[in-house]
């Protein structure tokens, strides 16, 4: 097994799935898929409800702060220092951020499908 290493700064911003979303590609397992990517959620960014079918999520929030879109006005924000998992297969969002907007590390143990 060899090591891999990289710094951030040496990483360009490429778009995400979604609009007024960056990502940074940490590492890619080229064997099993599996992938860690730095995400940049834009200021009032939101992101859809969806789910990775072949692949648990675990995302830990590194600035910012995201908002689980709900009905209430009142729904809490998840702010640095949150973490989540879900389970291949589990919906989760929809999400949005603030006026701050906000960056996450998420670490997905097989491929995105």
């Amino acid at each position: 097994m060899e090591v891999y290493e990289v710094h951030e700064d040496d990483l360009e911003w490429v778009p995400a799935d979604f609009p007024r979303a960056q990502m940074k590609v940490l590492y890619m397992d080229p064997k099993g898929g599996g992938q860690i990517l730095l995400l940049h959620f834009e200021p009032f960014c939101e992101m859809p409800a969806h789910a990775h079918s072949s692949s648990d999520e675990a995302a830990y929030v590194l600035e910012g702060s995201l908002k689980l879109a709900s009905l209430h006005e009142d729904a809490p924000f998840k702010g640095k220092g949150s973490f989540a998992h879900f389970p291949a297969g589990a919906s989760h969002g929809p999400f949005s951020t603030g006026e701050e907007g906000c960056t996450i590390i998420s670490i997905f143990n097989g491929p995105l499908r």
